[in-house]
């Protein structure tokens, strides 16, 4: 059997973030790995018996590590389209729960983690190791079982409270100081090459085959620059897919349902429109069904290339109705960096190195193109350019043919960092951010700040961001 890396963050109990406060709707209620409630002072165990897998690969990325070496095959628990996972659920818990887990029988190790707010795999219990985690009580969260062998496994989580008083039998019969539950959970032998093939077949992630260009209605995506084959180009970073790929803007559009109408909230947003009037938002945090642009200048092309900052230039929007993108304050203010009411062109200066996100808004639906420039001095003193038009289809009753002008594959390659290389196996998902926040609540995000940046509405001055990390 492969050695593997030992888990240095599970040398004592582990904390999940207070921030995930309820179960995802992408998450699976039948898949559920446990269920945690109390009973008097007693803790019981709602869970599966069974677990099917799925083979998957390690992606080529530091924080999988733990799993094994790039290119491992490891099964995945609970999942049956890489978009979907099961559950630790401790919503009816009166007090943090403790958790382990271990192994009776099988070939190999098991493995559970999750992923912290920017996509990073964090490692929760291993049966290589005995160290436990805590569950807050009052939350959930997503979390993923992978295996590193082939074969018929027989896994046990373990659970007490925090709190003192005793605890249940899990209902096998067992009854000692801590609750209990078994799975059966098998791992059918395969090969690197099915795993691809089960990847490519099940994980759309939200894209679309109807059209020439690639339809994006879901998931995390970035727009921003990088060097391809020397040349300074503006892409789309498509995150929606168990593996990150580059493409070209011209064979994208994205697509904005009306799920995503919002009414403008009181305050400081008058530049939206009136008080209670619906408008289409792609919020600045994550909301399941609905595609989540950012911007990058975290290529490694332009880390290396680009010494300073990278100018983005809103220059025309053609549409039905006028467009922005602003950044929700900690208090809930709106800071504007593109608003298509006022003259254009408009200049957003972006920090090297920096992934964020805000709130895009059109205020009618129809087919947008968003006409913007990427610049930049590389270390050389030569300024480069790229000029790309962003398609968008707003509104479930547009049509994303009409906002096609390209119609190529629309793919340019993986990742420059080739940091996503793997099949099946979840590395972000889509929607781990925004659990706890209804569509409502999303019209104005209170308490986050992705980037600080100043909105210059006329290109006489350069404008100043924050750096900062999002997704």
């Amino acid at each position: 059997m492969r050695r593997h890396h030992r888990i240095g963050a599970l040398t004592g109990a582990a904390a999940l973030a207070a921030g995930l406060w309820a179960a995802p709707a992408g998450a699976q209620p039948a898949e559920g790995l446990a269920e945690f409630a109390s009973e008097g002072s007693r803790l019981e165990i709602n869970a599966p018996a069974e677990l099917e897998t799925v083979p998957s690969l390690v992606p080529e990325r530091e924080d999988f590590a733990f799993l094994g070496d790039a290119g491992d095959l490891v099964w995945v628990a609970g999942t049956v389209d890489g978009q979907t996972f099961p559950m630790l659920d401790a919503s009816e818990a009166d007090a943090d729960v403790a958790v382990s887990l271990k192994k009776t029988e099988g070939p190999g190790e098991a493995w559970l983690y999750t992923f912290e707010g920017t996509g990073t795999a964090a490692p929760l219990a291993t049966t290589a190791d005995a160290a436990a985690f805590t569950l807050k009580a009052g939350t959930a969260t997503p979390v993923v079982l992978a295996v590193d062998a082939p074969g018929e496994y027989t896994l046990e989580l373990v659970a007490s409270e925090d709190a003192g008083g005793s605890v249940a039998p899990t209902g096998h019969g067992q009854a000692a100081t801590a609750a209990r539950a078994s799975y059966s959970v098998t791992a059918e032998d395969a090969t690197a090459e099915e795993a691809q093939s089960i990847a490519a077949g099940g994980n759309s992630g939200g894209a679309q085959a109807d059209t020439a260009c690639t339809v994006i209605g879901d998931g995390h995506i970035d727009i921003g620059p990088r060097f391809v084959d020397g040349t300074w180009t503006a892409q789309l970073r498509d995150d929606t897919a168990s593996e990150s790929v580059w493409r070209d803007l011209e064979d994208v559009v994205l697509q904005v349902p009306d799920a995503a109408l919002f009414p403008i909230p009181e305050g400081d947003f008058g530049f939206l429109g009136e008080t209670g009037q619906e408008i289409y938002m792609l919020p600045q945090v994550q909301a399941s069904g609905i595609v989540w642009p950012g911007w990058n200048t975290q290529d490694k092309t332009v880390i290396d290339g680009v010494p300073g900052a990278v100018d983005w230039n809103l220059t025309e929007v053609d549409g039905p109705g006028e467009f922005t993108i602003f950044l929700t304050g900690t208090f809930g203010g709106a800071e504007v960096l593109f608003d298509s009411s006022e003259a254009l062109p408009q200049k957003v200066s972006i920090p090297r190195n920096t992934h964020a996100h805000g709130n895009w808004t059109f205020s009618e639906p129809g087919v947008y193109r968003l006409t913007v420039e990427f610049t930049a001095t590389t270390g050389d003193g030569d300024k480069v350019t790229d000029t790309k038009d962003i398609q968008l289809a707003v509104g479930s009753a547009a049509d994303p043919n009409e906002a096609c002008e390209g119609g190529g594959s629309g793919d340019s390659g993986s990742d420059s960092d080739d940091d996503d290389k793997g099949g099946f196996l979840p590395t972000t998902g889509t929607g781990w951010l925004l659990w706890g926040l209804g569509a409502a609540a999303v019209a104005v995000v209170v308490g986050v700040i992705i980037m600080v940046a100043t909105r210059k509405r006329r290109s006489t001055a350069e404008a100043a961001a924050g750096d900062a990390d999002a997704s």
